[in-house]
């Protein structure tokens, strides 16, 4: 599962963690449109699914799943 942070190259210290810039997490990285986020709730999985689409070149990403608590 991958999270909105990232970490500076080449430092082992978990101390220092920046937050990527909101702009390009819903940005299409081809086009540069804005995405449109569709979640989905599995009870059965106790999952959330979140997918996204470009609207301009019609890119699909990869589902992203998160656990719920």
């Amino acid at each position: 599962m991958r999270t909105p942070f990232i970490r500076p190259q080449g430092e082992q210290d978990p101390e220092p963690v920046r937050c990527i810039d909101l702009e390009t997490y819903e940005r299409c990285s081809f086009c540069g449109s804005k995405l449109v986020f569709n979640h989905d709730l599995n009870l059965s999985h106790l999952q959330v699914v979140e997918t996204c689409q470009c609207p301009g070149c019609g890119v699909s990403h990869n589902p992203k799943k998160f656990t719920l608590q």
